[in-house]
């Protein structure tokens, strides 16, 4: 096997691992979670403090366009505002979904900024500088709060009042040396293959303030979610906690960070109920990844049905969208046939229905990436399992959660068609893709488990045991997702 290969499979085997690790971590932390007690804590949130999490996590959105606007800066490219801040909220959306995996396989940006003439380097300066900026925001929040609130992060990250405070020291040190680096640098700085410009004190500065604002505003999205009561963090420690968890959820390259994200969370907040934060952290995933996904879905659709030429950026991105909004919506419909299948229908129509669905939800999330890579075969076989799944999700209850999950990426895919390319050939996921439904299969296994269910319930088929038969849907999509891996060797052998 070539080593290109071998490390693109030990990397998707890593991502899957990780994924593992976090789920373990949620099970010891959360037990026997009672998945009533999440919907009643998830019902409970009044309209105005979901409406405040959306605005929050939409404004970060907002502020996220600077980051694209500094990079730009920086090689000394202008381009029209509007368009980067398109450009900058739809390729967040995708990127927030997808995980680095996604991006280091091709770039979003890339695609895009190539339609202003931008050049392979140029972009991935700007995409670099970007990452740079992250990191700078999270130096600067983490050392803030590791040195004003460290009597209370401590006892949450288990060490000495101390240490906590001399880590933000350390923290806040190393970003005055960039900053100074920054203000008196004339020359280049080489880390390996790496070379960096000074970008000057003011653009410096502009990094960290844009990156901060974006961290905090997404951290008071979560906050304002959080129950209220005698452990709940102060604004400036959750902060710090946040900060933590979105560091593990990022460099665990599971897409989204998802499960990873929650399992920091779960550990580091022990003294929360459960099935609050558990619901908490439900709603804030819908407010700061699904909806700006569906929006950035809807915004390339709406340029597709006015019937005018659009954009010239749009055509790039639509595949991209499609795609992380197949997978999405797969993921969803998997999870919610997992936490509560419907019991509406007859078990003779419920179970060969719930079946189906978890077979679409997995060649689902298998076909997504054709469709990201803008081939015609991928978007069939998606459309195919979209409408399989919206079948299956109405016989057998209907499912109206699963019903949604099947419909919204069946639009899209739609709506994406007219700018997918016909001379694309199909090619197969890569492992990092296939890790990556892996690891949505494990946590919909792991709401199982929660339920009561183990691996040889399998087989009772006792009229009415919803998690015995969300189990099998949930064999249904591994074994798809196994055949999938084990076709894609095969190939690769023969090829």
């Amino acid at each position: 096997m070539p080593v290109e290969r071998l490390r693109r499979l030990a990397f998707a085997a890593l991502s899957v691992f990780v994924f593992g690790l976090a789920l373990w971590a949620m099970h010891r932390t959360v037990g026997q979670l009672d998945m009533a007690a999440v919907g009643a804590a998830a019902r409970s949130h009044s309209g105005w403090t979901l409406a405040g999490a959306m605005a929050f996590a939409l404004a970060s959105y907002g502020v996220l366009c600077g980051f694209d606007g500094l990079g730009l800066r920086y090689i000394g490219r202008r381009l029209p505002v509007l368009s980067v801040v398109q450009i900058s909220f739809v390729s967040h959306a995708i990127s927030h979904n997808a995980g680095f995996a996604f991006l280091s396989g091709g770039s979003v940006r890339l695609r895009m900024y190539r339609v202003f003439g931008l050049g392979g380097a140029e972009v991935a300066t700007v995409m670099a500088f970007a990452g740079l900026s992250f990191a700078l925001g999270v130096a600067a929040l983490a050392s803030a709060a590791f040195i004003l609130e460290a009597g209370r992060i401590a006892p949450l990250l288990r060490l000495p009042p101390a240490s906590v405070a001399w880590v933000g020291w350390a923290v806040a040190g190393g970003l005055a040396l960039y900053l100074l680096w920054t203000a008196i640098a004339r020359r280049r700085l080489a880390i390996g293959a790496w070379v960096l410009a000074p970008p000057g004190l003011a653009l410096a500065v502009g990094q960290v303030v844009v990156a901060s604002l974006d961290l905090v505003l997404v951290a008071a999205a979560l906050h304002l979610l959080l129950p209220i009561g005698p452990a709940t963090p102060s604004f400036l420690a959750f902060i710090g906690i946040y900060v933590v968890s979105t560091v593990a959820g990022t460099i665990s390259h599971v897409p989204g960070g998802l499960g990873v994200f929650e399992g920091a969370l779960l550990l580091l907040l022990p003294g929360l109920p459960a099935e609050a934060l558990l619901a908490a952290l439900v709603i804030f995933r819908v407010c700061y990844n699904l909806v700006p996904l569906i929006l950035a879905a809807g915004l390339l659709a709406v340029f597709e049905l006015r019937r005018r030429r659009p954009p010239a950026w749009v055509a790039p991105l639509a595949a991209p969208a499609a795609g992380i909004l197949g997978f999405v919506g797969a993921t969803v419909a998997l999870l919610a046939g997992a936490a509560a299948p419907p019991v509406q229908a007859p078990s003779w129509l419920a179970e060969p229905a719930h079946l189906l669905a978890a077979a679409a939800a997995a060649v689902l999330l298998l076909a997504s990436w054709g469709v990201a890579t803008g081939g015609r075969a991928g978007w069939r076989t998606a459309l195919a399992a979209t409408c399989c799944g919206l079948a299956a999700s109405l016989g057998r209850g209907p499912d109206w959660i699963a019903t949604a999950a099947f419909a919204l990426p069946a639009l899209g895919l739609l709506a994406a068609a007219p700018l997918l390319r016909a001379d694309q050939p199909p090619r197969p996921p890569p492992w990092g893709w296939i890790g990556a439904g892996a690891s949505v299969v494990a946590a919909a296994t792991w709401i199982g488990w929660l339920s009561g269910t183990a691996p040889w319930h399998l087989l009772d088929f006792t009229p009415g045991d919803l998690a015995a038969r969300a189990m099998r849907g949930n064999a249904v999509a591994l074994a798809a997702l196994l055949a999938a891996g084990l076709a894609r060797q095969l190939r690769a052998a023969r090829g």
